[in-house]
């Protein structure tokens, strides 16, 4: 069973880096355990996640723990930019320079 939850978890990381290329690598395990978490039936439903309060909440303190200042604000300007563009806008916390 390990064996099929990672593998789904690798697949599911490469979809995510593929559909969103310009996620920094540090953060794809946090869009995938988030998005796959929050009741969305697909993992790039934006429209979906995007209504979702915990989003932000869940994303963001595996981003923090996860990846360097630059990275951080590229993934908080990336989340914006989809939720935007999926019509559901939502707004971020300024990035903190320090994690």
């Amino acid at each position: 069973m390990k064996f099929s939850t990672t593998m789904i978890a690798i697949a599911a990381a490469g979809l995510a880096s593929a559909q969103l290329p310009n996620v920094p690598r540090c953060s794809i395990n946090c869009f995938v355990s988030a998005l796959t978490s929050d009741g969305c039936s697909q993992l790039l439903d934006f429209k979906c996640h995007c209504q979702k309060p915990e989003l932000v909440t869940t994303i963001t303190p595996c981003v923090e723990a996860a990846c360097g200042y630059n990275d951080r604000v590229s993934v908080s300007n990336i989340v914006v930019a989809q939720c935007s563009s999926a019509g559901h806008p939502i707004d971020i916390p300024p990035v903190a320079t320090k994690a």
